[in-house]
């Protein structure tokens, strides 16, 4: 007889690691309660979802060094006389010891398809025995509704059936689909009968468009955005064209080598054209920025004080928190801007002073009106430690040290709704420096301008005007003619501006009536979803972007395999 039937929407790796949580909690509690785990993932790719497809292509690759990708072991667990056996952290299943690999080795950042293979192979490891004893079932099925019926039971509707009298629901999904914007609604419908012209509306999957060169002579493909998606776009749209060759391992320089005479041009282009900055080249490196325990344990301590955050009309109590160590870092760096010129205050109030508007100029810091390709030269001299760092570079990369802290203590928080979307948004700002690609990445963009395949004349803010062969991009008195657009700017975590029928289902639900602003859905701390009239819990719990609590890093798969889904685990197993 089966005691509970619970069910998992989203099985990438959120889904994966609350699923094994789920059983570790009844193995320990010695509970004899008889589940059935009813799995839902709509791609198919158990384990990994889409964003680690393993079919992916290798020219997509993941934005965290293996030196940081610390994704647990699983201990083998036992559950009702079941055996699950045990399952490798990553960096043992990739044969990376890094007491071995020295500091002043270049971090590696894999593709997410080998990221994909560890999580179907852990996957796989766990389900096969809850699958042979009848515990688990795998459903390859969109889920369009939930509905709460009066005995507190959850009913789930696909596009093709609905299951009924489930107990308890776990929201696991990640990136949803979100509506148009008006720009990229009239390109589709100036262009969808325009065979000559192409538009792609996603950056992913690449294969979308790996072959368009093969089907379009002289392609000249313009890219909207100029983030990490960017990359993956401007790496893909050339993987069958030739390949890079790294001449420098030191700077990571690189060369683009074709075997035949290219006449693809590649033109990317945002609203205040700045490319994103380099991550430091090696742990060595890495190191200078990285903050002391103290200073990381009182930094936690000031921004988790609620009424501090209860009192807060903006971020100043956030950026407070941080220049000091900013500051510390900064003038302890062997070779700075001028460090020489600022006392200590002065450093801790230009660096507040740019965290709060980063129009902000002074000497310490990189002028946003250089031109791109100076601009890049630096950030690659600063991330590998040949010239002087600027502040801003040294910012975002204490930021990224603190981004884990950050998170641990504004979720949850006391907050108003504005000061919540002021933080999202500076975070969202800081991400050009805090999250961004390797330094070899930053070089393969000059080594493509410098074969006069990628043109960055339009990169700030262009004037786009359609003609009948595609977009016509124009700054000053430069112009250049598109017949390809890839649209690579990924939408922020937004619930109103997500579209898929699910959450628009929960939203709009009068069996549900959950708590929900423009930011996300409020939950508990255990990740439940609160009831809008009684600020009940509901049998139904939401884990990553779109609950109102999770502020940063959610998507991150090391987020994935953090505190969250323990928690919710946890709560499940004794809310049985």
């Amino acid at each position: 007889m089966i005691n509970k039937r619970l069910a998992i929407i989203g099985v990438g790796p959120r889904g994966l690691y609350a699923a094994e949580n789920f059983i570790k909690q009844l193995s320990l509690a010695q509970d004899q309660t008889t589940v059935e785990l009813l799995l839902f993932e709509e791609t198919g790719d158990f384990g990994n979802g889409q964003v680690y497809s393993t079919d992916q292509v290798k020219s997509n690759w993941i934005n965290i060094t293996e030196r940081i990708l610390t994704l647990p072991k699983r201990d083998e667990v036992v559950y009702n006389g079941i055996s699950i056996p045990s399952f490798s952290c990553y960096h043992q299943w990739a044969n990376l010891n890094f007491d071995k690999i020295g500091s002043s080795e270049p971090d590696t950042y894999p593709p997410r398809a080998k990221i994909g293979e560890y999580l179907k192979q852990r996957f796989t490891s766990f389900i096969t025995p809850l699958l042979l004893h009848k515990i688990a079932f795998l459903y390859q099925q969109k889920v369009t509704n939930i509905q709460l019926s009066n005995n507190a039971k959850v009913s789930i509707t696909t596009l093709s059936k609905t299951y009924t009298n489930v107990d308890e629901v776990l929201l696991a999904i990640g990136h949803q689909p979100t509506y148009v914007t008006p720009q990229l609604v009239k390109w589709h419908s100036n262009f969808k009968n325009n065979s000559n012209v192409k538009l792609f509306l996603d950056p992913y999957p690449v294969k979308n468009y790996i072959d368009i060169t093969n089907t379009i002579n002289k392609t000249t493909v313009g890219v909207r955005g100029l983030g990490l998606a960017m990359l993956d776009v401007m790496r893909g749209v050339l993987a069958k064209q030739g390949s890079f060759k790294i001449i420098d391992e030191a700077t990571k320089k690189s060369e683009f080598i074709s075997s035949t005479r290219l006449q693809t041009i590649i033109v990317p282009f945002s609203l205040d054209g700045l490319p994103p900055v380099p991550k430091p080249l090696n742990k060595n490196i890495d190191d200078l920025y990285k903050p002391s325990d103290e200073q990381i344990y009182n930094f936690e301590k000031e921004i988790g004080d609620q009424t501090a955050q209860s009192n807060a009309t903006g971020v100043d109590f956030l950026v407070s928190a941080i220049v000091p160590i900013v500051a510390r870092v900064y003038t302890s760096l062997p070779h700075t801007l001028e460090t020489k010129n600022y006392t200590f205050k002065q450093v801790e109030e230009a660096a507040f002073k740019w965290v709060t508007n980063q129009n902000y100029k002074h000497s310490l810091i990189l002028p946003t009106a250089t031109p791109i390709v100076t601009l890049l030269n630096s950030y690659i001299g600063m991330a590998t430690a040949k010239s002087a760092v600027s502040l801003d570079f040294c910012i975002g990369q204490v930021w990224r040290h603190c981004q884990p802290s950050i998170y641990k203590q504004l979720s949850y928080n006391n907050c108003s709704n504005t000061v919540f979307e002021k933080i999202i948004k500076l975070d969202e700002e800081i991400k050009r420096y805090s999250y961004g690609p390797p330094v070899e990445s930053i070089q393969q963009m000059l080594a493509l301008v410098k074969a006069g395949i990628l043109n960055l004349d339009f990169v700030k803010n262009p004037k786009i005007e359609l003609s009948i062969n595609g977009w016509v991009l124009s700054t000053g008195n430069k112009s250049i003619e598109l017949n390809v657009m890839i649209n690579s700017v990924l939408d922020a975590p937004k619930i109103t501006a997500v579209k898929s029928d699910l959450v628009k289902s929960l939203l709009h639900n009068e069996s549900i009536k959950i708590v929900s602003d423009n930011l996300g859905v409020q939950t508990t701390k255990d990740g439940y979803l609160i009831e809008k009239d009684t600020k009940n819990k509901l049998p139904i719990a939401l884990l990553g972007r779109l609950a109102k609590g999770t502020v940063i890093g959610v998507d991150a798969i090391l987020e994935c395999f953090g505190d969250r889904p323990t928690e919710w685990a946890k709560a499940a197993v004794k809310g049985k």
